[in-house]
Parts: C-alpha cells; sequence; structure tokens
C-alpha cells in the first residue's frame, strides 16, 4: 500500500513538473478552429448578410495589404508579380503626395523641387526628363486607382514584400515605412497566432520556434505582433523572447523644403481693393499708420474655368511700397464660384495654367510673394487643393517669392484643409482669427473673443508645430448688433424664438472702428470691459430695438498682440486697411520697433 501512494505521489510530481514546463497550457482550453483569411485580412465584403470575396480581373490576384500595425481596409493587386495597393491607402499611410488625378486620369508625385506626371496604365515618368521605367506604374480597376509599389519606393523609403499564397492563404503584401523604435522578438516554441489575445479566439496561422516579430502591441499576457511574411495576431508574450530593440530611420526629404523667412516679425495689412482705381489710396491709407511691413493688396481672382486670373495689380502701388520699405504679397482669391474652384483644381492640366498665372503675375508687378485666400475648398476636392499648394510652392521657391496661406480659425469642420500639410509648403499661414460671430449667427456676439482667438492659435500650432511661422489675423472691423421684437420688426434678420423673453428678429451690420465708434457716442453710452470677450462693450436702445458692439479698439489690439507675444508666432495681419482708427497705430508699433 505504502509503494502504491509512493508512485502516485510521484506520478503527480511528474505531471506537475510537466505542467509548469508546458507554462500550464495543457490547463487551457483552446480553440483549434482556423480564421478565415479573406475575411481576417479584410478582403470580403458583406451584401445581403453573406461575406463575399473581392474580384479583380482575370490576369490580376487580389492581395492583403499588411501595414505597420494592421491590414489596410482596401485590398492590393498583384500582376504580373508586381504589387500595387490603393493610392489612398498609399497618401494615407506612406506619404500624402502621391496623387490621383481623376478627370485626367494621371498618377503625380510632387517633392520640394519637382511635379513627376505619369499616365495610369503607362510606364513613363514625366518630369524634368522622360523616363521610361520597364514597369506600368499604375491602374484603375472599379473606380479605384493603385499603385505600384516599385513607383512609391523610389520617391519614399520603404521595404516591402509580397508573400505568395496558397491554398487558404492569400497573397500578402507586407509595407513598412514608419521610423522610430521598433521591437523584435523570437517565437521559443511552436505556436498559433490568433486573431485576439485569447486562447479561445481563432488561429491565423503556425508560427515554428524561433520565428522572428515586429512588436505592434504589448499587454499583461498577449503582445500583437507582425511576422515578415505580414500575418499580423496575438502571441502569448511567455512564447516570446531576445527581445531586441532598433532605430529605424528611414531617408526623407524634409531640408529640401526651404522657407523665405522674414529677419523680423510680419505686420501685415490686408488692402481690399475693389476696381482699379483703388490703388490711388494707398497714400492716404498709409499715412497714419506705423509699424506695417507688408501689404497685401486682394487683386487676383480665380476667373474662369481655364485657370485665368481677373486682375486689379498697379505697379506703381508696388513701388510706392517699396520706397517704404513695405514688401507686397499680392491676394489671390478664388470667391467668383464654388464650381469654378472644383473645375480648376481638379485638373492637373488646369492647375498647371494657374499656377504660372500667378506666377507671371508675380513677376510682371515685381511682387515679393503672394497670399492665397481660397475659401471654396471642400472636403472633397481637399487633395486637390492642397496639390495646387505643392506645385505652386515649388514655383515661388525658386522664385524666391513668399507664400503665404490664409486659413479658417480651426474647427471641426475645416480640418480637411491640412494646416500640417501647408505648413511644410508655405512660408506662412495666417489663421483668419475673426468671424467667430457673423451676419447669420442666430445669437448676437464679437466678431472674435479673445478667448475664442487664443484657442485658435493654440489649435493651430498644435496642428502645425510650428509657432514661429503662424500668423495671427486680426479684425479691424466688428459688428452693431441690432435686436428687435417680433411685434415690432419689420421682417429682416435671423427669427429667433424665445420662450422667455419673446421672440425677435436678430440682424448685424459689420462696420469698421470708427463708425462702431461714433454709433455709441452718439447713443450717449460709454463702454465697459466684458470680461467674458475681453473687449469693451456697449448697448443701447433706439426705439424698440436694443443694440450691441463688442468694440475693436486699442484694448482689443494690444490683447491680440499680447497672444501674438505670448505664443511666439511669426507676426499680426490685419482686417482691413481702411477700417482702423489712427490711435490704434501706436500700440501696434511698439510691438514691431
Amino acid at each position: 500500500m505504502k509503494k502504491n501512494v509512493r508512485y502516485i505521489l510521484l506520478t503527480w510530481i511528474l505531471i506537475g513538473i510537466f505542467v509548469f514546463a508546458s507554462g500550464c497550457d495543457l490547463w487551457i482550453k483552446t480553440n483549434d478552429g482556423k480564421v478565415d483569411l479573406n475575411w481576417y485580412m479584410k478582403l470580403t465584403y458583406e451584401e445581403n448578410g453573406t461575406d463575399k470575396n473581392y474580384t479583380v480581373e482575370d490576369g490580376e490576384e487580389i492581395a492583403a495589404v499588411a501595414l505597420e500595425k494592421d491590414y489596410s481596409e482596401d485590398f492590393g493587386i498583384i500582376v504580373d508579380k508586381e504589387a500595387f495597393i490603393n493610392i489612398d491607402t498609399v497618401v494615407n499611410e506612406i506619404d500624402e503626395r502621391f496623387y490621383w488625378d481623376k478627370k485626367e486620369n494621371k498618377v503625380l508625385f510632387t517633392n520640394a523641387v519637382q511635379v513627376y506626371e505619369t499616365n495610369v496604365g503607362e510606364n513613363v515618368i514625366y518630369g524634368a526628363q522622360s523616363e521610361n521605367t520597364g514597369y506600368a506604374i499604375s491602374l484603375v480597376e472599379n473606380g479605384k486607382c493603385y499603385v505600384n509599389l516599385k513607383f512609391v519606393a523610389r520617391f519614399v523609403d520603404i521595404d516591402y514584400r509580397v508573400t505568395e499564397h496558397k491554398t487558404g492563404v492569400p497573397y500578402i503584401i507586407n509595407v513598412n515605412y514608419d521610423s522610430g523604435q521598433k521591437a523584435y522578438m523570437n517565437t521559443t516554441k511552436d505556436i498559433e497566432m490568433r486573431t485576439k489575445g485569447n486562447y479561445q479566439n481563432l488561429i491565423v496561422t503556425q508560427l515554428k520556434k524561433g520565428t522572428k516579430v515586429a512588436i505592434i502591441e504589448t499587454g499583461k499576457n498577449w503582445n500583437k505582433v507582425k511576422t515578415e511574411e505580414g500575418y499580423i495576431g496575438y502571441i502569448p508574450v511567455k512564447r516570446l523572447e531576445d527581445k531586441k530593440t532598433e532605430t529605424v530611420k528611414r531617408k526623407n526629404d524634409d531640408s529640401q523644403y526651404t522657407h523665405i523667412l522674414s529677419k523680423t516679425r510680419i505686420s501685415l495689412a490686408w488692402n481690399q481693393i475693389y476696381a482699379q482705381s483703388g490703388n490711388d489710396n494707398i497714400d492716404d491709407l498709409l499715412k497714419n499708420t506705423k509699424g506695417i511691413n507688408v501689404l497685401s493688396p486682394t487683386w487676383f481672382s480665380l476667373t474662369d474655368k481655364n485657370g485665368n486670373l481677373s486682375t486689379l495689380a498697379d505697379l506703381n502701388y508696388v513701388e510706392k511700397a517699396h520706397k517704404k520699405g513695405i514688401q507686397v504679397w499680392a491676394l489671390v482669391n478664388d470667391f467668383t464660384d464654388k464650381k469654378l474652384t472644383k473645375t480648376v483644381l481638379t485638373s492637373t492640366g488646369l492647375r498647371h495654367k494657374l499656377v504660372n498665372n500667378i506666377m507671371y503675375f508675380l513677376n510682371s508687378y515685381e511682387l515679393d510673394g503672394v497670399n492665397i485666400d481660397f475659401e471654396y475648398v471642400t472636403e472633397e476636392i481637399a487633395d486637390s487643393y492642397l496639390q495646387f499648394l505643392r506645385e505652386l510652392s515649388i514655383q515661388c521657391r525658386n522664385e524666391k517669392k513668399v507664400l503665404s496661406i490664409d486659413n479658417y480659425a480651426p474647427s471641426q469642420w475645416s480640418g480637411y484643409y491640412d494646416r500640417k500639410q501647408q505648413m511644410k509648403l508655405a512660408d506662412y499661414i495666417i489663421i483668419m482669427n475673426y468671424d467667430q460671430h457673423t451676419g447669420g449667427s442666430k445669437e448676437a456676439g464679437s466678431v472674435s473673443s479673445l478667448p475664442w482667438a487664443e484657442q485658435s492659435i493654440k489649435d493651430t500650432i498644435h496642428e502645425t508645430g510650428d509657432a514661429g511661422r503662424i500668423i495671427n489675423g486680426m479684425p479691424f472691423y466688428t459688428r452693431i448688433w441690432k435686436e428687435t421684437p417680433e411685434a415690432d420688426a419689420d421682417g429682416s434678420g435671423v427669427y429667433i424664438e424665445d420662450s422667455v423673453d419673446g421672440n425677435y428678429y436678430l440682424s448685424s451690420e459689420a462696420v469698421g472702428m470708427k463708425t462702431a465708434e461714433k454709433a455709441y457716442k452718439d447713443a450717449g453710452v460709454k463702454p465697459a470691459l466684458d470680461s467674458q470677450t475681453g473687449q469693451n462693450f456697449v448697448t443701447y436702445s433706439k426705439g424698440k430695438s436694443t443694440y450691441m458692439i463688442w468694440l475693436e479698439d486699442s484694448t482689443s489690439v494690444r490683447a491680440r498682440l499680447e497672444l501674438m507675444e505670448r505664443y511666439q508666432l511669426a507676426g499680426a495681419a490685419y482686417w482691413a486697411l481702411g477700417q482702423d482708427k489712427d490711435s490704434i497705430w501706436k500700440d501696434i508699433a511698439s510691438y514691431f520697433e
């Protein structure tokens, strides 16, 4: 009996040792099922509740695209052993400077010095010199453009590998493009990679002992990893060893994006010109100003579908400004027609004409720079707008002309303007830090309260990462708000329903500093500081209407210039000459001495 007990104890000890050595896997309920890799690698779509595989033309093969951390939502294509991936994937994940012109069926790559142009389906790159690559650069499939990774790798430092398909396993294109610290480990034994960090999840693939994997995410018990073949999934932490960290340094051409910068802060005044005769007023407008070193007259407008510009330019104006030591960055706008903006920007040929026309005027009128004020850019054509800026920036860089770009104050809806990319291309970005409240607003308020303006600056710095090339645009205008009870109103303005005080109509008029001052003085009231907006405020009544003005004056001007100082911005810009009071220029000049 004692001998049997000893045998039983010895057996349990041996089992315990075996279980400990195996990491207790014997006691874990595991799922032996294998995942459908087409579904897992995002090569299927759902139709009427059923998963279906994407298909391509004969002679082509579907491929999963393994990005740095996950599989792309857009599949790749293998043609004659060449790997093609969706251009949206290239732009969003690898390099945003690739561009597909859907109208002219071209694929472009634009760096700091050159536009490389190709026709879809062809082998030739058109640049300073034409070059036959010997391979198809791009193709279009089901209305989507796919780019050969050989073409991408020509301009961007990436590496990629194609894993051949086999039964139950699709082609996999594994692409690596990120720089920075990367950790790698090896598997300690033959092990299953799973779809999630749990033994109950399905198996992605079997990995042999010693398989090298890149660590994507670390966890307490499971790590998310990627193999060199492009399999992405989860491995138990205890089944990984020999962690090594490598610094991946990929080449870039950032140093080629040079910028023309002033040695002193920019003090820019926009000069709104309505007719050619408006140029004759420049001496009177500047007579009592101080501290201005740049003028931006509103001279050029996109005027037709051929990329032509209307012009109010005047060489005499430029000569007068230069004699005063003031640079001229003429403004180009797209205010003619929203459809016109889309037509021109989405066509490579028309963009080239527009850029050439801008450069022609910059040189013909001896201008120091250009100020781009395109406000009809929708999210649909945002990529085309950026391509326009890329192409224009090359010419400005070559001709030593300053490129400045006007932007709305950051908001949820204007993020597609992509200020980070603009900052790479432009010498200066200008925040149009006004129109917080407009003529169509449903409440009266400041055109640019100080807290709102400061947040715009902070958001722009956060997005661009370079406060030293941001110019804060500030208003010289305000609005006189008029609130009239419904019963006494003439029906003009915005109708406001107010269950507490009664319904009313709200209207406003944009006015300069002098007009606003005259209005409240005529009403016999004095301004008081509004702590919420940081501005002087007045309110008064006329008849049945109540009037309100958040003033632009020396108080608000100094406060905005203090923001420039606090955030170490490149300067300030003022909308617009003629809306100012003489008294503010002493305040402005003190910040630009």
